[in-house]
Parts: structure tokens; sequence; C-alpha cells
């Protein structure tokens, strides 16, 4: 059974870049590069939660470097047409000129895919020249894949790039390995997310209820969970599957909306929701199911899950199995097989003990493990540790 660990924070630091200590009374610089919503997904959130950290913003004077990109289509993120280019070069520029305005760290999402990854490195490299402290915070969990997808003189520019960042934060301890052979151990550091609190208030949850919150894409296994949410409503034709999220695959949407018509009224598919729509969805469900067929970080519905305590039946992809305590919190399986994720939903659905005991121990786990309040804390730790060290140290490249 996989449980989070988090070592001393002092451990995560390569002791190289060295930059003055504020003066008496002042705060170190923080900049925040990423982007905010719209659109919203996983990283525009964190960017969100980052710059609303009061932590942080006790120790630093904490700076906001926007690159959010405000087309609604997710289709364009991390690929190569004008506008990402313009995007990147304007942001490369207004970091310029913070970057001349004494030293500091920097703080930014890491991205696995090759133009996200050149912008970021040209981040990386123009705040490493200028002698600030360089973190960056892996929120996906395929960094390996698309290291080893590239080609050798790629394979060597991105060991460069990454020999300029001073810290780097993972979703959990079974990402570590992200980095090998580009990153040291000693220089990686284990900053899971964590989420907002979810209040019961008045809401009553439906027991006949499974909950499916995601955008609606072939990865996050959405394809998969229709398939189990057929076979358990031919068991138990009282239970209703309720899919909340965006489509961005039309002939993907049409599919399913096809196959799934006879069992309309069983079978649901609403546009996503947020605030008190999405905290409503949450707390009148019994069972979220999320069973990613690809590589994820720490994704964030399963918190939310976890927070509305919500048993969760998902796949061991990123950090979910050291998040859901197989068999505690809910089930975590190996692959997500429509005929296996139904059979662990009939379990749920048929024991209402068992169902209580582990929407119990969700909820037990999210509060010792995964508030907002702790991940707060969290990342002001290690950016703290990693600030420190800079301030310390002086070691000229």
């Amino acid at each position: 059974m996989k449980r989070v660990s988090i070592p001393s924070q002092a451990s995560f630091i390569r002791r190289g870049r060295g930059h003055r200590a504020a003066g008496r009374g002042d705060k170190r610089r923080l900049i925040v590069i990423g982007p905010v919503p719209p659109p919203t997904h996983g990283v525009t959130i964190s960017t969100s939660l980052v710059l609303a950290n009061p932590h942080l913003a006790g120790r630093f004077a904490v700076e906001h470097l926007d690159t959010s990109d405000r087309r609604s289509d997710l289709s364009n993120i991390g690929t190569w047409d004008l506008m990402n280019v313009i995007l990147a070069l304007r942001s490369a520029a207004r970091l310029g000129m913070r970057l001349r305005r004494g030293p500091g760290v920097v703080y930014l999402p890491l991205s696995s895919g090759v133009s996200g990854f050149l912008r970021d490195a040209l981040f990386i490299w123009l705040a490493s020249i200028s002698r600030w402290t360089v973190t960056a915070h892996l929120r996906g969990g395929e960094f390996d894949l698309f290291y080893s997808a590239q080609p050798r003189p790629a394979r060597w520019l991105m060991r460069r790039v990454l020999a300029r960042v001073d810290s780097m934060a993972v979703m959990g301890s079974s990402l570590t390995h992200m980095f090998d052979g580009m990153i040291a151990r000693e220089r990686i550091a284990v900053v899971p997310n964590g989420t907002p609190e979810i209040t019961r208030g008045d809401h009553v949850r439906n027991p006949d209820t499974v909950l499916f919150l995601s955008n609606l894409l072939a990865r996050k296994g959405v394809v998969e969970a229709v398939g189990a949410a057929e076979l358990v409503v031919a068991r138990h034709p009282t239970i209703r599957f309720v899919f909340i999220g965006s489509w961005y695959d039309d002939a993907l949407a049409q599919q399913l909306e096809q196959r799934t018509r006879p069992l309309r009224d069983r079978i649901v598919f609403l546009p996503p929701v947020a605030g008190e729509a999405k905290r409503a969805a949450l707390l009148s469900a019994s069972i979220l199911l999320f069973p990613p067929v690809l590589s994820e970080g720490h994704p964030r519905v399963v918190l939310e899950g976890l927070a509305a305590g919500l048993p969760v039946v998902t796949t061991d992809r990123g950090a979910i199995a050291e998040t859901v305590v197989h068999g505690e919190s809910g089930f975590v399986l190996e692959d997500p097989v429509p005929e296996h994720l139904a059979e662990h939903i009939l379990r749920l659905i048929e024991d209402d003990d068992l169902r209580a005991r582990m929407a119990s121990a969700a909820r037990a786990r999210y509060e010792a493990l995964y508030s907002q309040e702790r991940a707060d804390k969290r990342l002001a730790d290690w950016l703290w540790q990693v600030a420190k060290a800079g301030s310390e140290t002086k070691d000229p490249r």
C-alpha cells in the first residue's frame, strides 16, 4: 500500500546559485509563471491556487507572470501555432524586464510537450543567467516518456536546461523517477496537490448516483467508464451515471451519445460545472468514477472526491495509488477494464456498510494529507528552503 511521505525539504535543493538575501524587513521576490482560467484545466487551477497561497504571501513578495492563452479550445495547448509563439516571446520579454529588478525565486509549471518545454527552457535560461533561483513543478506524469521520445541532440539540450533548475517538485513519491538521468534525486522534492474544502451543507447524497467529473477525453477513461456504466445499469436499472465535463472530440461525443441513447435516463452527459454546481454534483453522488487510461500527475478530481467523502474507483496512474488507498478509501485498479470497473462499482452499490466505511476513510485521508491548507504549507516550505539555500551559497556556473 503506497503512502505519501514528505521528506525534509532541505535535501531537495542544489546548493548552486546564490543571490543576495533580501534586506532587513524585506521579502524575497517570488515570480510565479503560469496560466490562470479561462480555460479551466489542471495547470490553470493550480496556478490560481499558488497565487492565493497565504503562506507564500507571508514569506515572499509574490508576482504573477501570466502566460494564459484565452482561447477556449484545449487542443491548442502545447502545439505549434503562431499565437503560442507570440505569447511565449511576449512572456519571455516581460520576464526579462522583471529579472532586472533584483534577485529572487522563479517558480513555473514544467511542460511535457516540445513547444511548451522550449518556452519553459527560455524562462529557465533567462532566470538562471540573471542569477535567480529557479524552481519548477512537474504536474503531469509522463515527462520521462516525453524525454525518451526525443532525438539525442534534443535530449542533450533538455539535460542542459534542467541542469539550471535548482529544485524540481513532483506530485508524488512514485514520480521521482521522472528525471532519472536528468536531475539528481537530491534535487527533487515531493510536493503534491491539495484541494479546497468541500462543505456538506444541506446536500443529501443519492446512493444510486455514480459521478464521472473530468474532461470527456479518451485518455481520461470516458470510453471505459461508459462501458462499466452499461454493465452496472444492466444489473441495477435504478443506478444513474452522471458524466460532467467538456467534449474536445466531436466524433467521440457523437459515438458515446449514440451508444448510450437507449439508456439516456440512466447515463447522462452534462456540460462542465464550477463553484456551487460542482460542489452539489460531488455531494449528491455516492461514488466517484475516474479511470484514466494514460499517465496522470496528481488529478485534482481525485482529491475533490476524497474531500467530498466519496469512495473513488480509479486506476493506477501517476500518484493516484499513493492518494487513494486501495480497499480503504476506494479501489485502484491496474487498468481501466470495463468489467473490472463495473465489478468494483457493484461492490460499493450492493454493500452499504462498505460504501459508508470507504466514504469516511476518503474524507479522513483528505483531512490528513490533502487539504488546501496542508498543500499551501508544503509548497511554501519547499520554496522557502530553496530560497534560503540560494541566498546562503554561491556557485558560479
